[in-house]
């Protein structure tokens, strides 16, 4: 099957984050027909494996996508449809570039996963981590316009508060409404947490309201924060526990409480590893141009798998992630081949 032919086929099953089984089941059958050693773990992940030992190179794209399917077309030489960025374009490069090692003695050994949930609960790379997959190298499968490599992302904390008062007529003005106090927190929270701004959006801390529910004696809201480099999620949690607490000091009749709903601290890469300089002088070689390395705003399957592991970490894929979940998901072809090539002398200069 052709390299394009491989992508398309992945773009034309439709798995949103939960039903991955049926892209599961292609790949792990396409793997087989490669020569990889495959299987589907207890989660859903489809797993290939390539030569034994150390070093381990690890290369981790994710199945699932957002909701939302879109027509799958060629078009003046890019393929359109849901994941065509995000990131099914990217696991496919990673399993081709992988596959021209099948017949080849290399040092040590190739890990390929595809992953489920990274769009929900990262299901997927936390099975990864618990099972014990350590790895030398990582490249994890993201849209970065072939010549980024993104060595850093964000962490975020998403929590939920609750909020209780007494039951009162509204026309009393000694009767505390739970929907007003949470409103009073919120303020409280993003004026605080404000504080923690630069010039430089990977050193700001970013901080939003998602759904807010309730009435007059119970009220709840979701508070997403973006968390930078030199932070960690415990500090952003008790900042807000400060703030909580002390409001239910002030305001007799008050009561609340903080859950977390998830958290995922900041990773940063060793820019000078053997992994990204492999990478950058790749990309040289293909595209005739200098890698970038950056750090980004957003969370990925990186924080989780370089935090827990402590392995050079980086992120790397094909495809602008302007439209990443947007109705205009599409993918360059000749981009596409070149990431494979790119990864395919990455490997070469790690393995080989």
């Amino acid at each position: 099957m052709e390299p394009q032919d491989f992508l398309k086929k992945m773009l034309e099953i439709y798995s949103p984050s939960g039903k991955e089984a049926e892209l599961a089941n292609f790949l792990f059958h396409q793997m087989k027909e490669l020569g990889f050693d495959a299987e589907i773990d207890e989660v859903g992940n489809v797993i290939g494996r390539i030569g034994k030992g150390t070093p381990t190179l690890l290369l981790c794209g994710h199945m699932d996508t957002v909701e939302g399917y879109l027509p799958v077309r060629l078009i003046n030489g890019e393929l359109t449809g849901r994941g065509a960025v995000d990131a099914k374009s990217s696991l496919a490069t990673l399993i081709l570039a992988a596959a021209n090692f099948v017949n080849k003695k290399i040092k040590g050994s190739i890990v390929v996963v595809g992953t489920v949930q990274e769009e929900g609960t990262s299901e997927g790379i936390i099975h990864i981590v618990n099972k014990g997959l350590k790895a030398d190298y990582s490249i994890f499968g993201e849209p970065c316009n072939t010549n980024f490599i993104v060595v850093g992302y964000k962490g975020s904390l998403n929590v939920e508060i609750e909020i209780r008062t007494e039951p009162g007529h509204p026309a009393n003005p000694t009767v505390k409404n739970a929907s007003e106090e949470l409103i009073s927190i919120w303020l409280k929270i993003k004026s605080e947490l404000g504080k923690h701004q630069s010039k430089s959006k990977q050193d700001s801390v970013s901080i939003s309201l998602g759904r807010l529910n309730g009435g007059e004696n119970q009220s709840t809201a979701e508070i997403r924060v973006r968390i930078p480099f030199k932070m960690r999620c415990d500090e952003i949690y008790e900042v807000i526990n400060r703030i909580l607490q002390a409001h239910q000091e002030e305001n007799n009749g008050v009561k609340g409480m903080l859950k977390v709903i998830d958290k995922t601290e900041p990773y940063q890469s060793d820019k000078r590893s053997p992994l990204v300089n492999a990478l950058s002088s790749s990309i040289m070689e293909v595209t005739g141009e200098e890698a970038r390395l950056i750090k980004k705003t957003g969370t990925g399957d990186m924080n989780i798998y370089g935090n827990r592991v402590k392995t050079a970490a980086v992120t790397y894929g094909p495809g602008d992630p302007r439209l990443d979940h947007t109705e205009y998901e599409k993918i360059s072809i000749k981009q596409f081949l070149d990431t494979i090539e790119i990864l395919t002398k990455t490997i070469e200069k790690l393995l080989l």
